[in-house]
């Protein structure tokens, strides 16, 4: 009897100290910690009951005092920066410390071989590799196939003159689609027509919120690596079969064809075949982790898909909703808009684009209120000593950067609910370094962060110029975010109507 008492204290013991050992790490190095409700994990079940960034802002706002505050992310310790000079070092000054993302990944694993998964000396690789695809000169030569999906979007919302309340993202998502598929791939998909388009299905499955994502993101890498081989995941195998499918007859059709189009399938299958030559000449060994091989190339191509239509879609979305809630900037807009367009023929031109400098500050208040990504991370592969502190991070702590939250902090943008553009006219004011990251920071930034700007000026300008925005009886005033997405999604969409545009008023 005494030993089964004495098993059934230790095995109490052994769970208490389980359940509860994690949640002290910041206060053993005296920092201030959010307060840790569950035993064993943490804040995670409250995460689920509201969207991220409303959690990570509520973290932020409560300790308006502190350079930096202690987190969990289930019961793995992680540091939310506040002080935007903590973010520039964090992000940039010193990357050398921190040159990894936080997530756990495992590039080994169907279509892992992309940005977002890769560490270190692999990254930086592929990072110059791909770098040469957003130049100004691909841009450029990318531009007439924006206008060219632009005028089937213009036709398509023609049909919703009449003032019916539409979802706008259901709308604009299709022409994002198209234009990733033009652009990066030299696919003509209209998916504004075609409802029903496999890439569509691709696309929507991956970013409709679910609570099985959230808990998968939260699980330690081995189960995460296992669920993948077990083909167990958000997206469908099959769904990921018909992608690479697609690019496989793409390039298969281009050789065969002898075609050639300056875009980023043709750049990354000129990367894969230059390795592929080295190999099969022995001047390459085909287990160099900075092989350029099919899985990147197919790993890549299905990111750049996904990342591209989805966020770009988020932040055109926001953008209407916001120029029909606010009149007096969307007059603005419209004004200068068909001013510049008069000037280049009717057509948003590149250089037409260059000029629409209110739209621009449109879409950089838009992605300040909604950036694309509510927070980025980062893992230290270093030990390192916080600047102006006496705090030492080990080699593998995570530091977390709020985006949302400091897009919100009224100390940096007044009145931050409104939406007001001249915040960024650089001529009256400047923004504070380490404050504004729509497209996160330093080397890791977004590699196709221009690309998404000129493309939502495209769409924005045309839109702009062919309808007035109106609000309906579906517009919701504030919007909520859904709670379950990893991205910045509106709960029940977002809803305008629109109407011709009088243009000789």
């Amino acid at each position: 009897m005494f030993v089964e008492f004495v098993l059934g204290v230790v095995a109490v013991l052994l769970f208490y100290i389980y359940a509860y050992s994690p949640f002290d790490y910041w206060k053993k190095r005296g920092v201030t910690q959010v307060p840790v409700e569950l035993p064993v994990v943490g804040n995670f079940v409250r995460g689920l009951s509201e969207p991220a960034a409303v959690r990570l802002k509520r973290n932020y706002d409560n300790y308006p005092d502190e350079r930096y505050v202690g987190t969990y992310d289930v019961r793995t310790p992680v540091l939310l920066i506040r002080d935007p000079d903590l973010v520039e070092s964090f992000l940039i000054k010193d990357f050398s410390h921190f040159y990894n993302r936080g997530n756990p990944s495992n590039p080994e694993t169907k279509l892992g071989k992309h940005l977002l998964n890769l560490k270190d000396e692999r990254w930086k690789g592929l990072r110059n590799k791909l770098t040469p695809t957003f130049t100004t000169g691909k841009l450029k030569g990318m531009h007439s196939q924006l206008v060219e999906c632009g005028e089937n979007l213009i036709r398509s919302m023609k049909k919703l003159e009449d003032g019916r309340p539409f979802e706008i993202r259901d709308v604009v998502s299709r022409f994002t689609m198209d234009v990733i598929a033009s652009c990066a791939f030299g696919l003509n998909l209209d998916t504004i027509n075609d409802s029903e388009s496999p890439f569509r299905k691709i696309g929507l499955t991956s970013f409709t919120p679910s609570l099985f994502t959230q808990v998968v993101l939260k699980l330690p890498q081995e189960l995460r690596t296992l669920l993948k081989r077990l083909n167990i995941g958000s997206t469908p195998p099959q769904m990921l079969d018909y992608f690479i499918g697609a690019v496989d007859e793409t390039i298969a059709h281009r050789a065969q064809n002898k075609m050639v189009r300056p875009d980023f399938l043709h750049l990354m299958n000129e990367l894969y075949q230059k390795d592929k030559e080295s190999i099969e000449k022995k001047q390459l060994d085909p287990k160099d982790p900075h092989v350029f091989d099919h899985s990147t190339l197919v790993s890549n191509a299905f990111v750049f898909f996904l990342a591209g239509f989805e966020t770009t879609a988020t932040t055109i979305s926001y953008a209407m909703y916001e120029l029909a809630m606010n009149d007096d900037v969307q007059e603005e807009v419209f004004k200068e808009v068909s001013s510049v367009l008069r000037k280049h023929g009717g057509t948003p031109t590149f250089d037409a684009c260059q000029e629409m400098e209110l739209l621009e500050r449109v879409i950089s208040e838009t992605l300040r209120k909604y950036p694309p990504a509510v927070s980025v991370d980062r893992k230290a592969s270093h030990e390192y000593t916080v600047p102006g502190s006496n705090l030492t991070l080990p080699a593998g702590s995570n530091i977390l950067v709020p985006i949302y939250a400091l897009h919100h902090d009224p100390q940096y943008f007044p009145d931050p609910e409104k939406f007001l553009p001249e915040r960024f006219d650089e001529s009256k004011t400047a923004i504070r370094k380490g404050t504004y990251l729509p497209f996160g920071g330093g080397p890791r930034i977004c590699i196709g962060a221009r690309f998404a700007r000129l493309e939502a000026k495209v769409g924005l300008a045309m839109i702009v110029n062919n309808f007035q925005l109106v609000r309906s009886e579906k517009t919701l005033s504030p919007l909520k975010f859904a709670k379950l997405a990893v991205t910045l999604v509106p709960e029940g969409g977002v809803w305008v109507a629109v109407r011709p545009r009088n243009k000789t008023a």
